[in-house]
């Protein structure tokens, strides 16, 4: 039950995630052609980003595999994950890094505005997907440095100049 309810999520998700918001750059490459897992991370930034409350941060949280969850910022507790994302909204440009593999570059912003630029620092994450009986979760998450030739820029959610 629990899959058939994530699955009917995910798929609304991705029909909202796909329309760009009209202030922001539309993807990089045609939807047609992005991967599964770049179209789940572009539903957990989408779902970060809409949360308002800790119950609306239980779809991002259920993106995360177990041991994802019980890393050492968010120590297997909603609560910890919500403190760190309830004070901000993200700008994302998603990169396509192999299977299952994609390269997040992050821009954070106070959640209570709406910057009409880019905020001036970044920060660039790995996530490593698994597939869990037919449904990517996020198994891995890293810092990393700015993505090579071998990525692809699949999504860019940044304000348009």
């Amino acid at each position: 039950m629990k899959k058939a309810i994530l699955v009917t999520v995910l798929f609304i998700a991705l029909l909202s995630a796909c329309a760009p918001a009209a202030t922001l750059a539309p993807t990089a490459l045609p939807v047609e052609s992005l991967s599964p897992a770049v179209v789940t991370m572009d539903m957990f930034y989408t779902f970060i980003n809409t949360a308002q409350t800790v119950e609306d941060f239980i779809l991002p949280w259920n993106m995360l595999t177990l041991d994802e969850q019980c890393n050492p910022s968010d120590k297997c507790d909603i609560q910890y994950f919500h403190a760190k994302w309830s004070v901000s909204k993200v700008y994302y440009r998603l990169y396509d890094c192999g299977p299952n593999v994609v390269t997040a570059e992050e821009m954070r912003y106070p959640r209570e505005t709406n910057p009409s630029s880019l905020p001036a620092d970044s920060k660039y994450w790995t996530y490593e997907l698994v597939d869990y009986d037919g449904v990517l979760m996020i198994g891995d998450t890293y810092l990393t440095q700015k993505p090579g030739e071998e990525c692809v820029l699949a999504i860019e959610r940044v304000p348009q100049p």
